[in-house]
């Protein structure tokens, strides 16, 4: 039985008939002081202490069986036509089942004997008080299909809730599992490139990469990190970036102090230096320099990363690459529209500038 019945739902129902009895005999009692309608010729027995004992016996069991039936219909997703009639003709047994237990009541504290009970009196006095049972009988229904339609939304909306966090990690860890095998080809690259020039920069830079891949399996299942952890990672790929290129690439980073526990999402600046590497250098930029800045702005965090290599192609998108494609999908997924991701050439006409906008959480 404890399976099928809600104790939150049975004792919000026998709260509600607690209620109406409060009333009832409130009124009983307002009437019987004046001399009035029947209470004034009611004992006072009859008027507090038989509507309790009656209803105390009758009310639980009859609304355990409300329950039980409601549910049913419920679950099974009847029709509310055929709804409609099966309470209706309960309702009706309700009303004969109450009276049928009030004399039983009546009888047993020798109020009535069952010699003075004739079936016309009984439906003729369970018909004059019907009105007031059926009332009784929808409030109970009322209050289980508000209770379980109530329960039922509460458990779809836990459920949408559930569901759209379960795809926002499954699409991020998509999205970094992308960005490993990726940047790691790209920095076996650069490595295999030094193995013949300088064998001792390539075991400095395997060794580099040894440390910056135990700390990216660190943080794999991490959407977002403090910007200071970031930095750790990030120092650890330029290492391996200024032994690559040596004398011609300079990296500086400005950070704000009050910035440096902000949140961000794990490996998001290094594909955009990755990008500044691979764009910037030309013919006519062999020098490049990159500057981090990274600061609050209101409720933003700011980070700006700046080159003064070949500046933006008309013709030609910046961000085709696979690790910028992967980041700007990433701020997708985290902050939905709550975030901006720019590129653009520098007033100067003398390098580009990458621009992320994301909301300053700590």
């Amino acid at each position: 039985m404890k399976k099928y019945i809600d104790k939150k739902l049975f004792y919000i129902l026998l709260g509600y008939v607690l209620l109406y009895h409060i009333y009832l005999i409130s009124r009983g009692i307002v009437l019987k002081l004046n001399n009035l309608g029947v209470y004034g010729r009611l004992n006072w027995k009859e008027t507090i202490i038989d509507p309790l004992v009656t209803n105390l016996l009758i009310i639980p069991p009859v609304i355990i069986l409300i329950i039980l039936i409601t549910k049913l219909t419920f679950d099974r997703h009847y029709k509310w036509k055929y709804v409609i009639l099966i309470h209706f003709v309960l309702s009706m047994l309700y009303i004969i089942t109450m009276y049928i237990f009030l004399y039983a009541y009546q009888i047993i504290t020798n109020q009535k004997t069952l010699d003075s009970i004739n079936i016309k009196d009984f439906f003729i006095e369970a018909v004059a008080s019907s009105n007031l049972h059926f009332l009784g009988y929808v409030g109970f229904v009322s209050i289980i299909y508000c209770y379980y339609y109530i329960n039922k939304i509460v458990k779809i909306e836990l459920q949408k809730v559930q569901l759209t966090q379960q795809v926002t990690n499954a699409r991020l860890e998509m999205l970094k599992a992308q960005l490993d095998p990726h940047f790691l080809f790209n920095t076996l690259h650069s490595i295999s490139s030094l193995i013949s020039l300088d064998p001792g920069k390539a075991q400095n830079m395997i060794s580099y990469l040894g440390d910056l891949l135990r700390e990216i399996i660190v943080i794999k299942h991490e959407d977002t990190i403090p910007l200071s952890r970031e930095l750790v990672i990030l120092e650890k790929y330029m290492e391996i970036m200024l032994i690559r290129f040596s004398d011609h690439l300079s990296i500086k980073i400005d950070i704000e102090d009050d910035v440096k526990n902000a949140l961000i999402p794990s490996l998001m600046v290094q594909p955009i230096i990755e990008n500044s590497i691979k764009h910037g250098y030309s013919a006519e930029h062999t020098d490049l320099e990159i500057k981090i800045n990274i600061y609050k702005k209101k409720n933003n965090l700011v980070l700006e990363i700046e080159n003064n290599g070949k500046i933006l192609d008309k013709n030609k998108k910046r961000n085709e690459g696979i690790g910028i494609k992967n980041s700007i999908e990433r701020l997708k997924t985290l902050y939905n529209t709550d975030y901006s991701f720019t590129f653009k050439t520098l007033k100067s006409k003398k390098g580009v500038i990458t621009i992320i906008k994301i909301p300053l959480q700590y």
